[in-house]
Order: C-alpha cells, then structure tokens, then sequence
C-alpha cells in the first residue's frame, strides 16, 4: 500500500493541496492500479489524499467490501446528488487539486477522468492541475528488486537475439527457406524455454516489411528472407516473477557479406540520433530537469537535419515497466506532449527509425535513469548492421 506520508511530501514540494482519483468502471487505470482495488468495479468512486490529515474514500453503497483495505475516512452514498455534495464539502478550502487530466489532451496515457468530472471539481473554485509527475514518481519507478529483473531481462533476450541471428545464418548456409514467421517461432520457443513472457510476438521483419513499424509477420504468406535482404529482429519479455520489468531491443541485420552503401547510410543517421538522444540526457541530468519531450526533440533533430525527418513518423521511445509499455514519461513530442520528468528509476526505450518506400531502419535500447545520469542497460549497443556472412 502507498506512504501518505511521502506523498503528501511531495505534494508541499510541489505546492499541491491533494490528489482526487476518480473512476468510473474502471476506465481511470492508473487510480484503480494505485489503489490496488479489484478489476470489477461497476460503480463511481474517488479518493482524495489531501497535503495534511487523513485521506477520503467516496464509497458506492453496493460497493463497500471493495474498498476495505483502504485508509482514512469513508463516505458512502448512492445517489450522484449526495456524491457531489459531500466531494464539495471535503474539497472545501482547496485551491490546487491534482487529478487525471491532460491539459489539451496531449497526453492522453494520464487524461483518464472524464471531462465532466473535471467540470464538477473545477465548480467548486478548484484548479485542477494534471497528475502525470506524481504518477511518474509514484507508479512509474522501478525498485531495486525491478531493477535486477530487468537486467536479467536484457541478458537473456540479447541472449536470444544473437541466436536468432545464428538461427538464419544456418538455414541460409545449408540452402533451407526461411522466412519472417519460422524465426518468430523460434524466438517464442527459446522464450518459453527460458520461463520469459512476452504480451505480443516479436517482430521479424525484411526490406520494406521493415517500414511497418508494427509489423506482424502472417500466419501464411510471411516473406522469406533470402540472400542480401536487409532485416530487423525488434523481442521483448520479461521473467514470470512478479513484478518483473520487461526488457526491449531492436537490432538491424543483412544476409549477405557486407551491408550495401545505401542501408549502412540510414542506420548511421539512426544510430547518431540514438546516441544524441543519449548524450542529451547525460549532458544535462541531474544538474537540471530533463522531460521527454525534450529528448525526443534532440534524437529527432538528428533525422530532420539528415532530410529524412518526414520518415520517422513515431515518437523516440516508450516507458518500460511491468508492461512494456508501462505508466511513465515516454520520450515523445510527436504522437503526444510528454512534459513528465525524468527521475531516477525510470526505464524507457530510445528506439529511432527511418522507414523509406523500400526498406526501414530501426535501432533500440533501454536506458534507465540513476541518480548520475542515463545508464544503458540492454548492452551491447548496435553500432553498424550485422551481416550474417561477414
């Protein structure tokens, strides 16, 4: 269960006068992940921890048992007349309240309250600030204990990677087809083999199934990789602890000699913005606050200046925790305005790519922030394409 007592530190630092959760059905994740309740929740409910005193729990009568464990105070109701009386009266005196809510919508993984809600809170002389930072502090930081899964993490799937690499180059040798779908299948198995979980499979991809970047190699009819092909291998897993923290890489290959002028142009453009994305962080943090909109920033500057920047039409990196794509800052100014602080313990991916009409590029690491700065923790770190013959 949480410290109020360290939240409602952060809330002084922060000059914050509480944090309101609330839910309906369940819709508002990260409030019901927090307050550890139960999946089925049929009913409104809200809980607010103020910056002094004990926190509130606003109860539906049918619902009581569900909300048990929780500390504080408890008011019950059933009818929405009594709910927004006495969230009025509890809110009395407060001018500053954080709740799930993105300024313009631009970051639609914290803006989970309705805007009706938000309406409501904002009636009673509220200003209503968004709560991405304290769930960026709160939820979205790995325990030491993480910390080491994940790196475990790291070492089996780049484990894996390199046999996948050596699983292709055999096939190629001895004259076999092999295509995109046989070595997901083979990555899956040495997952299992090695008790890690994955949420989806793994993407194989070749020459210009490359420029999908979610590409999903079919069932039937995947594309074979022959000879010279250009190919991605992006895994990602996780051991069956619990609690355990994913793990996520991207690494580009060539069957064939020597990777071809044209691909190891691009994947040099991909690597420099990767590294740059790097650098940023570690020239500036801890001395100042770093954000990843800022990051994202810096990597794509790299690309535009390069005159491909029409070609990387995806945010730089995504929040990495007990999902892979977990609850805090992603390195995004693209897809959205990801304005969270990056603070020690926080994992997150650095994952570029340039996907022209007849191939893709895509590079990706792991790099989590220490007290000292940015540490990459998926090593090694690619620096040109692998070719299976070399």
């Amino acid at each position: 269960m949480f410290d109020i007592n360290n939240i409602q530190r952060f809330f002084r630092d922060e000059k914050l006068d509480g944090w309101l959760l609330a839910d309906f059905h369940g819709r508002n994740s990260i409030a019901v992940e927090f307050l550890e309740l139960p999946e089925h929740i049929t009913r409104r409910f809200a809980f607010f921890i103020p910056s002094d005193g004990a926190p509130t729990a606003f109860i539906h009568n049918i619902e009581k048992d569900r909300f048990r464990h929780l500390p504080g105070d408890k008011v019950f109701f059933s009818s929405y007349k009594a709910l927004e009386e006495t969230l009025k009266a509890v809110l009395r005196g407060r001018r500053r309240v954080a709740m799930e809510y993105s300024p313009f919508g631009r970051l639609p993984y914290i803006g989970l309250v309705d805007a009706g809600t938000i309406e409501l809170v904002k009636s009673f002389g509220i200003e209503v600030v968004s709560s991405a930072d304290l769930v960026a502090y709160f939820q979205a930081r790995m325990t030491e204990k993480q910390e080491e899964t994940h790196r475990i993490a790291a070492r089996m799937i780049n484990s894996i990677k390199d046999e996948a690499f050596r699983f292709i180059h055999e096939k190629l040798k001895e004259g076999s087809n092999i295509n995109e779908k046989a070595v997901v299948a083979f990555i899956l198995r040495r997952f299992q083999e090695e008790r890690l979980v994955t949420d989806f499979s793994p993407i194989v991809a070749v020459n210009a199934n490359i420029s999908n970047p979610h590409y999903s190699p079919p069932e039937h009819g995947s594309s074979p990789i022959n000879k010279n092909d250009l190919f991605i291998i992006d895994l990602w897993a996780k051991g069956k602890e619990p609690h355990a923290v994913f793990a996520d890489i991207t690494w580009a290959g060539y069957a064939g000699e020597t990777a071809p002028e044209k691909y190891q142009k691009v994947f040099d453009i991909v690597r420099t913005a990767r590294d740059r994305a790097v650098a940023f962080i570690g020239e500036r943090f801890p001395r100042e606050t770093v954000y990843g909109y800022q990051v994202d920033d810096a990597c794509r500057q790299v690309i535009s200046e390069a005159g491909f920047g029409e070609y990387f039409f995806h945010r730089t990196g995504h929040s990495i925790l007990e999902e892979v794509h977990g609850p805090g800052p992603n390195i995004d100014n693209l897809e959205t305005e990801d304005r969270r602080k990056l603070l020690p313990g926080h994992l997150f991916s650095i994952e570029p790519g340039i996907y022209l009409p007849e191939f893709g590029v895509r590079s990706e690491i792991d790099v989590m922030i220490t007290a000292h700065g940015p540490e990459i923790t998926t090593q090694p770190v690619q620096q040109h394409i692998i070719p299976l013959f070399g």
